[in-house]
């Protein structure tokens, strides 16, 4: 029976927290010795099931470059001796802290990297030090992994295009999602003030409030849509924009509404915050829509899918092409309007273009009044994602020597 040990940067509220959490559980469920170790912070608060184990590696608080220094020398001895008194078999990290991590404390285990998103067109790696993990930590360290699965085939080409990683060390699984939990989620019963919000159009989006996600856009072509179709647009998630946006709809002419300050008001735009179950709001919503400049492989959008709404999105590096099945691209993100029977994949929004605007706000104009495709559409998309599809390919690179 293998011991496995999962590393991941924090327990919280994103996709590659989710996906780790997620796989600790399920891996136990298969009978595997599970352990999930947590590199960041101190917060133990649980948003997805975990297995059984979960250890926190909290270094010594100290500030500084040299407090940082120290702190990952600490992180680094303590998964050592992880490593060795479990009798560890197979370690697989989760995000680029922890892949350098279960690098540098490889021993006789088969170390498996998980590579959730671009390292070349991610906007955060920049400056000196980004410079540093592109040219030097990331081709050099990467390496010296036995295997490396990535959530979509564009990022394991990258990696061997880019970073010139052995394409014999790289393989593809995509993120798995539990379908009738979702589903069941979507059909819990709406409160009287939830209900409200669904009594013109919505348009809906998920995710934190980030300069990745490019929700400003969303509200500026929310402006376009108004003068055609009465819509609302709904944001879910937290993050240190939400007074920039606030501001924006204000000098845009636009209604805002705070929802967990307020509750309902009438409005143009919702700042939902952090909900537990988003996908009661997808079921009721018209439309889904992706905004982001570069993502992994956005978990709301399929997500969306299973809740059998369709979906416009950027079609940014990497993901949203391959979750909606569009083949036959450039390497380089489309220009034009790309629409398929469950949704559309659209120019991307990380500059102010008027004529990039009314691309989209005319066609999210036609998904609102287009009838909404039969569940067949979704199913045949989704299918590709189930836990136990993927779950099996998990199994194989674990009991692969």
């Amino acid at each position: 029976m293998n011991n496995v040990l999962l590393i991941g940067s924090e327990l919280g509220k994103g996709g590659a927290e989710r996906s780790i959490s997620l796989l600790s559980y399920y891996l136990e469920k298969q009978g595997y010795n599970v352990i999930l170790c947590i590199l960041s912070g101190t917060d133990r608060e649980k948003f997805y099931k975990t297995c059984e184990k979960v250890l926190f590696v909290d270094p010594p608080a100290n500030s500084g470059l040299i407090g940082k220094i120290k702190a990952w020398q600490y992180r680094i001895r303590q998964i050592k001796k992880i490593k060795k008194e479990n009798k560890i078999d197979v370690s697989i990290s989760f995000l680029e802290g922890p892949d350098y991590v279960n690098v540098l404390t490889k021993g006789k285990e088969k170390v498996v990297l998980s590579i959730r998103g671009s390292k070349v067109h991610d906007k955060v790696i920049a400056g000196a030090m980004g410079e540093v993990r592109k040219r030097l930590l990331i081709p050099r360290l990467y390496k010296k992994a036995d295997e490396i699965v990535c959530v979509t085939n564009v990022l394991a080409k990258e990696l061997h295009e880019h970073f010139a990683i052995p394409a014999r060390k790289l393989i593809t699984i995509y993120n798995f999602y539990e379908v009738d939990e979702i589903k069941r989620l979507a059909n819990e019963a709406l409160s009287k003030d939830e209900e409200l919000l669904f009594s013109k159009p919505v348009i809906i989006t998920s995710g934190r409030l980030h300069v990745a996600k490019e929700q400003d856009k969303l509200i500026r072509i929310l402006k376009l849509v108004k003068t055609k179709t009465d819509a609302r647009l709904i944001i879910l998630g937290d993050g240190d924009l939400k007074d920039n946006f606030i501001s924006l709809c204000e000098e845009l002419g636009l209604k805002w509404n705070d929802w967990k300050e307020t509750g309902y008001t009438d409005a143009d735009v919702y700042f939902m915050g952090f909900q537990s179950n988003a996908f009661k709001y997808y079921q009721h919503s018209k439309l889904f829509a992706l905004s982001s400049s570069w993502e992994g492989f956005p978990n709301v959008v399929a997500e969306a899918l299973i809740c059998n709404i369709p979906v416009v999105s950027t079609d940014c590096y990497t993901g949203p092409r391959e979750i909606l099945n569009v083949s036959g691209l450039s390497d380089h993100p489309t220009e034009k309007l790309v629409r398929t029977a469950a949704g559309s994949l659209l120019p991307m929004l990380n500059v102010v273009d008027n004529n990039r605007f009314q691309t989209w706000a005319d066609e999210i104009v036609y998904w609102l009044n287009a009838p909404t495709p039969n569940a067949g559409v979704f199913t045949k998309l989704t299918s590709r994602f189930t836990l136990d599809t993927m779950l099996q390919q998990w199994q194989n690179v674990i009991d692969t020597k």
